[in-house]
């Protein structure tokens, strides 16, 4: 049984570590999972221990527990792929600790194919080939078992050296009707956002306090509340997502009854929605509204917001760069592993 286990299922990925469990022979399981998700996983898995990604810097008990009859899991680690942040040092230091280990997660990769290789290390840094990020990162030329020429990041050639290890039951991660709603300032509005655009260049040496104040500005616009007020009127369960909390409280005052969440909310329950908005794009942490898009119905539209500045365009391209990414790798991956499994 492969070690890998790709789902939007959370049925699914659980039905996958029982039977991996099962087929070990180990006696114990060390459950590593998003803090959020870690009430879900505990109905799943009474018999396991639970870690919190975000607490294995506080911690040694993943450190002691390791003994060779314990299964680690890796639950959802795609979000966790910067190898200079502390969380993933810690991480990686743990995995070497363990010789049974496995993983399942809705995404093979966050942000972009460069970072696929980082949860995959935690299992067995030989997946792709390569011993280090660093050297994966570069995308130089590979020579194929048939003498041809490839680049290290060609998806149909990552596809298959990852289809050895892992297993995959959907071929597009966002299958689901998207429309992009176009609201773009007025002309008031478009004064505005010129005036604060350039106090934020002559104030500031980064792009992030910039980027950060000016699509937070332009999430809270007159021009984008009529447009949302326009699609609450359709027929059907609506939610809308945002990024902040406090934005949440703008939406709630001018439209009483909406439901609104912003990304660090804890997810569940989308299956019951027609209808997804995405009211403003993810500044930072993206892979938060992948957890949304795994969980809606098939027959669920999803609603993106846009305007017309050079930070909204330029998040929304971010954004949507990525989801294609991910749509493109699944695909060849699903058709990969099908492929191998009819040999």
């Amino acid at each position: 049984m492969k070690p890998i286990f790709y789902s939007k299922s959370p049925d699914a990925r659980a039905a996958f570590i029982r039977s991996y469990f099962a087929r070990s022979g180990l006696k114990k399981l060390a459950y590593l999972v998003p803090k959020k998700f870690m009430p879900d996983i505990a109905a799943r898995f009474p018999e396991a221990t639970l870690h919190a990604y975000e607490d294995v810097t506080k911690s040694n008990d993943l450190f002691n527990l390791a003994d060779d009859q314990t299964l680690l899991v890796f639950d959802r680690p795609s979000r966790y792929k910067l190898i200079t942040n502390n969380t993933f040092v810690r991480l990686s230091r743990i995995a070497e600790r363990y010789s049974h280990k496995t993983m399942v997660d809705i995404v093979p990769f966050t942000t972009g194919i460069e970072y696929l290789y980082s949860p995959l290390a935690f299992i067995y840094r030989g997946i792709l080939g390569y011993q280090h990020w660093y050297s994966f990162r570069e995308n130089n030329w590979e020579l194929t078992p048939a003498g041809e020429r490839i680049r290290a990041h060609d998806f149909r050639w990552l596809a298959q050296k990852l289809a050895k290890a892992a297993e995959i039951d959907y071929s597009d991660f966002l299958g689901n009707h998207v429309e992009t709603i176009d609201c773009p300032l007025t002309r008031s509005e478009a004064s505005e956002y010129k005036q604060l655009r350039d106090r934020l260049f002559e104030e500031n040496k980064t792009a992030s306090p910039i980027i950060t104040t000016l699509a937070d500005w332009t999430n809270i616009r007159e021009s984008r509340y009529e447009m949302l007020e326009k699609l609450l009127r359709e027929s059907g369960r609506t939610v809308v997502y945002t990024n902040l909390s406090g934005h949440n409280k703008r939406l709630q005052k001018r439209f009483p009854g909406i439901e609104v969440r912003s990304f660090y909310d804890t997810n569940g329950g989308e299956d019951q929605y027609d209808r997804v908005i995405l009211f403003e794009t993810p500044i930072i942490r993206g892979y938060l509204f992948l957890d949304v898009i795994a969980n809606v119905r098939p027959d669920c539209e999803i609603i993106v917001f846009r305007s017309d500045t050079t930070v909204d365009r330029l998040l929304y391209k971010r954004m949507f760069d990525e989801y294609d990414s991910i749509n493109l790798f699944s695909k060849m991956l699903y058709e990969e592993v099908q492929h191998a499994g009819r040999n």
